[in-house]
């Protein structure tokens, strides 16, 4: 009874001196800020200063609040923080769980995470669920740290949460740095090192235009540990919220969520909390038997976190941040990079002086090696550049699987014409007197050495100058290009739902009869493909491509797009493809005026 009325007390909640308190806390998070900022690999200028100076408000303020007895309001600054960047964060895998399972599927591939480590390979095959069960975990767990509840068992989850990510993205980090040196030095490498941890999906590369690096993560994930270890030391402390805490702690909570959705451009996150949050308080006054109501609430978010997450799995991301979304221009998007702007300096040094002289503009004194010896080249960055937001988007086709009236399209025509002597050429078929045959390039005949005595021609066509080397065409800029143009994708054939099959042969027919281009993207070998094709009757045109792309294309498998001339009008996953009519009604038949 004395713990709880000295909880209830104000001086246990803002300690000795309120103003020296917020003080000491907004202190705090400035040197958090700049401890980072110095740390950063893009900051050259001051990061020592801003490294020592930001500890040093670190140490400072934390024996202030230490002294002051305001820890305990630091964590209430804490919950807010890690709460509602935790439900942001599992919200937007949650939109697109695909995503995230094919990002744990890198790290447990047997030369990623797994090469080390080989019990990590055992997970590979429940990416998916993993994937789920993550983003249902932080959001649960971040409305639980905000409203306080069951808060023993959250901050323990949050803390082992944090170690293993924190680890994890030290791991990347220095996977990448070991691959970066072997190649510097020439040597092979043979781990596969992730770039991108997935921390928030793609979300920030298709708003902010990139996502974190590893070491960004790393950095991000310390600074998330820190303060969940506020929240952890003061768990002891903590209980369900009052009345009054709720009525200040979900608002604040509710502006950090607010922060990033602007940061991602997607304001669902605003309303899917309020919905989480305020339907946790409602289910936690339920009568549903002896369960408290932490667990209610905690069932509650659980549940809607769940089916958000199934619906997004089953179907498409409510919100697409890939360069494949609905309304972007493929062409644009192959075609955005920009160049990395840098100037670079030569440094040489002053024998004499020992003075190291950065050179932009080279002058004829340099060229005295009495007088300066060179020491190495620097590179200033200007400017970062950016690679091309679809850099993978290829789609080949073999000559002889194209029909004829697909070889005999424009844009296709020019393709073959322009390429089609370098794979194929007049052949002759010779036969000796003895009875033996022999192929030969039609240019290659020479009575002198195959006289008409000993050889006779047997019969003459057109073929590959080599059978190992099929004529493959590249059709990206016709796809690219046509007024309108299906693509159904497949990424694997074995785990596709074949039972939408007949939807996507409807809308085949009827492209088809209305003179449509209906190819199929697929990174399949060619027996797999005529083998699909002869077991479900489905004789579409099938393109090799790229089958990581094709998970970046539609997450569904199979799924179906439709461009016009390059721009994505509207993509369907495999369970809910509507029919042709209906399509053709929506994007492609012109509205009366302009018949």
């Amino acid at each position: 009874m004395d713990e709880m009325r000295l909880r209830n007390t104000k001086r246990d909640i803002i300690g000795r001196s309120p103003i020296l308190n917020v003080t000491a806390i907004v202190l705090n998070l400035i040197g958090v800020f700049f401890v980072v900022k110095g740390a950063h690999e893009s900051t050259v200028n001051y990061e020592n200063l801003m490294v020592i100076g930001g500890s040093a408000l670190i140490v400072i303020s934390l024996l202030t609040m230490l002294a002051l007895k305001g820890l305990f309001l630091f964590s209430y600054v804490s919950r807010v923080l890690v709460g509602g960047l935790f439900i942001v964060s599992g919200l937007v895998k949650a939109n697109d769980p695909w995503g995230f399972a094919f990002k744990l599927e890198e790290y447990f591939e047997p030369n990623g995470l797994s090469f080390d480590f080989p019990f990590f390979e055992a997970f590979s095959d429940y990416v998916l669920p993993l994937s789920i069960l993550i983003c249902v975990a932080e959001i649960v767990l971040g409305v639980a740290i905000i409203v306080g509840g069951k808060i023993k068992l959250a901050s323990w989850s949050l803390v082992i949460m944090m170690m293993f990510f924190s680890w994890l993205t030290w791991y990347t980090h220095s996977c990448n740095v070991d691959q970066t040196m072997a190649m510097e030095l020439g040597e092979e490498f043979s781990r596969q090192c992730v770039t991108d941890c997935g921390c928030f999906g793609d979300a920030l590369r298709g708003s902010v235009g990139r996502s974190l690096t590893p070491y960004e993560s790393f950095w991000k994930d310390l600074v998330l540990f820190y303060f969940v270890f506020i929240i952890f030391i003061n768990q002891w402390k903590i209980e369900l919220n009052t009345v009054k805490e709720n009525w200040i702690m979900v608002p604040a909570s509710l502006l950090v969520v607010v922060f990033f959705s602007w940061v991602f451009g997607w304001y669902f996150p605003i309303f899917f909390t309020l919905i989480a949050v305020l339907g946790a308080f409602v289910a936690a006054n339920l009568n549903i038997g002896k369960i408290g109501k932490p667990w209610k609430m905690a069932i509650f978010v659980g549940i809607v976190s769940l089916l958000f997450s199934t619906y997004t799995t089953a179907y498409l991301p409510v919100k697409d941040y890939r360069p494949y979304a609905i309304g972007n221009n493929l062409s644009e998007k192959m075609n955005d990079s920009e160049p990395q702007v840098a100037d670079y300096y030569m440094l040489y040094k002053n024998v004499k002086t020992g003075k190291i002289d950065s050179v932009l503009n080279w002058e004829d004194k340099y060229s005295d090696t009495t007088q300066y010896v060179y020491e190495d080249l620097y590179l200033d960055v200007i400017s970062e550049g950016k690679e091309a937001s679809i850099s993978d988007f290829v789609a080949r086709v073999d000559y002889e699987l194209l029909t004829e009236e697909e070889r005999q399209k424009p844009l296709i025509d020019s393709i073959i014409q322009a390429e089609i002597e370098n794979y194929y050429e007049d052949k002759m078929v010779l036969k000796s007197v003895e009875g033996y045959t022999d192929t030969i390039a039609a240019m290659d005949y020479d009575t002198l050495y195959y006289p008409d005595s000993i050889y006779t021609i047997v019969s003459e066509y057109n073929g590959l100058v080599d059978a190992s080397m099929p004529f493959s065409m590249d059709l990206t800029n016709y796809i690219v290009s046509e007024d309108y143009i299906f693509l159904m994708t497949i990424r694997d054939m074995e785990s596709a739902n074949l039972g939408s099959l007949d939807s996507f042969k409807e809308v085949l027919n009827g492209a088809r009869e209305n003179g449509i281009p209906f190819y199929v993207l697929s990174p399949a070998t060619t027996a797999a493909v005529d083998a699909f094709k002869a077991e479900h009757d489905f004789d579409a045109t099938f393109l090799g491509f790229d089958g990581t792309e094709i998970k970046i294309i539609v997450r569904s498998n199979p799924g179906l797009i439709l461009l016009k001339k390059g721009t994505v009008l509207d993509k369907w996953p495999s369970r809910s493809v509507e029919e042709f009519e209906d399509i053709f009604e929506a994007h492609i038949k012109l509205p009366a005026s302009e018949d």
